[in-house]
């Protein structure tokens, strides 16, 4: 808690030996607790929200409430109180009998500095508005009950999108027999995320021949480029990387190049014309690569070789990689056997990367063995650092098809044959022959929501070795698999573990009215994930093929999936990011027929751009000069601020509002083009308009204040002298979205507390000399530029003459005393003389006061002023006034008279 400091009032009489080592003395508050509330102060209501559009508004769908963050309170004297974010986001706080003076401060404590920063705050007038975003510190009125809602937020830089980015996935493409030539055939391709039809929208990015099969895509929004990693399917070649390669395209361009080739990736070959390529079956899942994602700084990597089972991490800054910075190999989390860990999906949130897989219970054949496990891999040591899901799979969910023998109504253990029977049942028959649905999971995809909930994508393994209308093999009968993925959601429990909603871990959406018939022991976030099929009913309740993207300044989440626009193939379909439910049923876009309802889409990935920037915050006048933004102080109205670039170009101007706030962006307030303020560049802020300090400026007579005091640089001024007279603050933002609004300019009057005291004889005989020390002393903080004293001298002291000590010029006009000084710095003292004569005529008294004036603020106007009383008592000429000394004993006694105080100065 900040203390702020009073000076002590300069009293008491003070002796002429010691008034040159007059100093300054500072005397600390209460602690809080103590202050009295003034009688009828309000509450303040703070919201704390997760900002992600960065146009400083509160979208209350898209931005919800961040819990568990501090939240302080400071009155004018420096006692604070402090309240903690609830559920939704919010705080309310009273002064109480802790707090007092109407007005206050109000700090919102960023709970992950170096992950969150504050959100973009918007220029305001007043408080009228809680949908209009503060920044982090703001200053209420509770005097008189009046209330305060403000909101205020932070953000991760990496969940900013811009509104219909552009999405990228990638289509599959058949060689077996029969098929057309797939080389000429789209591979990866991208759509706005509004696109809705069939084909629609779409901008061919690469072919086969380019790419061959993918699966995992990453975006590295630094450099605009897009990453796809080598993926094992059956009936569909790998590109010319061979299993582990990773190609880089640029959607400018539509260039396509090998990025890299992860080793030891596996080695089966592709068979088409042998048995359909039935051997190559085994090999999915188990080779080639997983997920591919990309760090939002743009400097990393990531890919996961399924073969062994390692993550890959290469320098995606450059145009290829000739081999990996680093691999590591991904704990086994305890499945039944090593054999059954099997990794593949990639997540990036706040600079943690996590990784997720299944155990197989292929070396089981239990149900009860499968297992969904994330864990989280820390870039910085290069470690994995724990298990954050670890999830039992043996819930039940939506049918796969409900025409099929076997219709797929759970997940179900990896195998690398064909399931003739399962579960009592007889999966050769079906009421369309040959349709068989055996889920086997893939943990193939992790994105994380606003408020943290985890989302996971599954990929079903059976669907991708199989494949569609297939005739009968030596081993298996005529073949028409279907998919059955899913999307899923998992919430934080009470051990912060994630927790599934199919275990109950999230909000249950489903109903059987809302998702197509659902069982009634079916726990689902997204119960939408389904289609109508060929039917005028609901066959296929779960269609995921296990991609997801989530832009977060949308408020649907589109998912690569089965017949996306109720035809037979694959595509993209969305659902509602909140209730979970579809759309309609045209609300997909159509992208590939090539393996029907077996599976042909890629990864998901949403290519946002970087998240801009924004600089400022506040100009404030600091009256008690202790550097530290009180909540009493003003703000400085219509001052010019300027920033410039590490040239010493000017690249943007603002005038303080009448919160004195001011900001610098490209998107919100639009005062600095786009593309100009960047991370990692060095700007100069500078309050250098000239006029702001001439006559009539806004800030004539003020100079900076004291810079950098204590260590919360929020609330203290950050104004300092430059190469020129002009305040300025140079800032360095570390990282994309790295907002700073603590480039705070505190300015004061230079305050000097000037004071004067007078001494003089406590009586002097008729006609004798009178004496007066006029003693000037400067308290402090600062030096004094220049002073003045007057004194109206008694009228009935005659022959008055003055001495004095140092740049001192004084001169006696129509008997008033005036006396100017010049410089005198803190803790210096000046001397003057007053002599005159008393009048002749007894029992008179002299009265005269000694007021200063000074050409700073004088924080203290209790000591500009001091009076002395002079009695010229009753005397016997005859014995004279030596002889009336001697008789009171021969001592001149020096006295000091309070008088009532004369003058507005005096109280």
């Amino acid at each position: 808690m900040h203390h702020k400091s009073q000076r002590r009032r300069w009293a008491g009489g003070m002796s002429l030996a010691l008034s040159a080592a007059l100093s300054v003395s500072l005397a600390v508050t209460g602690m809080a607790g103590l202050a009295v509330a003034d009688a009828g102060d309000g509450r303040a209501t703070i919201r704390v929200v997760k900002e992600v559009n960065a146009n400083g508004k509160w979208d209350q769908v898209l931005e919800p409430g961040m819990p568990g963050v501090r939240v302080v309170l400071t009155d004018e004297a420096g006692h604070s109180i402090t309240g903690m974010t609830q559920a939704d986001g919010t705080v309310q706080l009273s002064p109480g009998s802790s707090l007092s003076g109407g007005r206050y401060r109000v700090e919102v404590k960023n709970p992950e500095p170096g992950a969150l920063y504050p959100g973009f705050a918007a220029p305001k007038t007043g408080l009228t508005d809680p949908s209009i975003l503060s920044s982090t510190v703001e200053f209420v009125d509770l005097s008189a009950g009046k209330g305060a809602e403000i909101t205020t937020s932070f953000w991760s830089p990496s969940d900013y999108c811009q509104k219909n980015a552009t999405l990228v996935t990638a289509c599959q493409n058949s060689i077996m027999p029969g098929a057309e030539d797939p080389d000429t055939a789209r591979t990866l391709t991208s759509f706005p995320f509004n696109a809705r039809g069939e084909y629609a929208l779409l901008t061919d990015l690469a072919t086969t021949a380019d790419t061959g099969t993918v699966w995992g895509i990453g975006y590295n929004r630094v450099t605009r480029q897009i990453f796809s990693g080598a993926y094992a399917k059956r009936g569909a070649k790998y590109g010319p990387g061979g299993p582990g390669a990773i190609y880089r395209t640029d959607p400018a361009t539509q260039a396509t190049r090998l990025f890299t080739t992860v080793p030891n990736a596996g080695t089966t070959a592709h068979e088409p014309t042998a048995d359909f390529d039935e051997a190559f079956g085994a090999a999915v899942g188990k080779e080639g690569l997983g997920d591919v994602d990309v760090a939002a700084d743009g400097k990393d990597l990531y890919a996961v070789n399924l073969h062994d089972r390692r993550l890959y991490r290469y320098d995606a800054t450059q145009s290829s990689a000739a081999a990996p910075k680093a691999s590591y190999a991904i704990p086994d989390p305890g499945c039944a056997d090593k054999s059954d860990w099997r990794p593949f999906g990639l997540g990036i949130q706040d600079g943690v990367v996590y990784v997720g897989g299944v155990c197989s219970a292929q070396s089981t054949g239990s149900k009860d063995d499968l297992r969904a496990v994330v864990q989280t891999f820390d870039p910085v040591t290069g470690q994995f650092t724990g298990t954050v899901l670890d999830q039992p799979l043996n819930f039940s969910r939506g049918v796969g098809y409900d025409r099929a023998g076997c219709k797929g109504e759970g997940w179900y253990p990896w195998t690398d044959t064909w399931p003739l029977t399962r579960d009592g049942q007889d999966c050769t028959t079906s009421s369309d022959p040959h349709h068989v649905v055996n889920p086997e999971p893939v943990l193939s995809d992790i994105v994380f929501e606003t408020n943290g909930d985890m989302v996971i994508g599954f990929d079903d393994r059976f669907a991708n070795r199989m494949g569609w209308q297939l005739p009968a093999t030596s081993t298996s009968p005529p073949i028409n698999a279907v998919q059955s993925g899913d999307i899923n959601r998992a919430c934080r429990g009470g051990d912060h573990m994630f927790v599934l909603d199919a275990n109950g871990g999230c909000y249950n959406n489903a109903t059987a009215a809302n998702s197509g018939g659902q069982n009634s022991d079916v726990k689902e976030f997204y119960p939408g994930d389904w289609s109508y099929g060929l039917a005028p009913d609901p066959a296929h309740l779960e269609i995921s093929e296990g991609g997801l993207a989530l832009s977060k300044v949308e408020t649907t989440i589109p998912f690569t999936a089965m017949d996306p626009t109720n035809a037979i193939g694959s595509g993209v379909r969305w659902i509602d990011r909140g209730t979970g439910q579809r759309s309609p049923g045209d609300d997909g876009n159509y992208l590939n027929d090539a393996f029907g309802k077996t599976g042909g889409m890629a990864d998901l990935e949403v290519l946002c751009d970087e998240a801009s920037l924004q600089l400022g915050n506040r100009v404030w006048r600091d009256t008690d000069e202790d550097g530290i933004q009180d909540p009493g102080e003003q703000p400085v109205v219509g001052a010019t601020v300027n920033l410039y670039n590490a040239e010493g170009q000017k690249i943007g101007t603002a005038l303080t509002n009448e919160r004195g706030e001011y900001y610098f962006d490209s998107t919100l307030v639009k005062n600095v083009e786009p593309g100009v303020l960047q991370y990692g560049m060095t700007y100069t802020i500078r309050m250098d308009n000239p006029r702001d300090y001439t006559n009539g400026g806004v800030l004539e007579g003020w100079k900076s204040t004291r810079p950098n005091v204590g260590d919360n640089e929020e609330i203290d001024s950050s104004g300092e002298p430059g190469g020129n007279t002009f305040p300025e603050i140079e800032v360095t933002p570390k990282e994309a979205g790295a907002n700073d609004h603590s480039a705070d300019f505190g300015f004061t009057k230079s305050s000097v507390d000037l004071a004067v005291r007078k001494k003089g004889p406590a009586f002097v005989g008729p006609g004798g000399e009178v004496h007066y020390n006029i003693l000037v002393v400067n308290n402090g903080p600062n030096d004094s530029s220049g002073w003045s004293i007057t004194d109206p001298l008694p009228s009935s002291l005659t022959h008055a003459r003055t001495a004095s000590n140092g740049d001192v010029h004084c001169d006696i006009t129509d008997n008033t005393l005036t006396c100017m000084g010049g410089q005198l710095k803190a803790g210096e003292s000046r001397l003057i003389t007053v002599i005159g004569q008393a009048p002749m005529t007894d029992g008179t008294r002299l009265t005269n006061c000694v007021t200063i004036q000074g050409n700073e603020t004088d924080p203290n106007p209790d000591n500009n002023q001091d009076c002395w009383i002079v009695d010229v008592p009753l005397v016997d000429p005859a014995v004279g006034s030596a002889a009336m000394l001697v008789a009171l004993g021969g001592v001149l006694y020096l006295r000091r008279r309070t008088v009532k105080p004369i003058g507005a100065a005096l109280k």
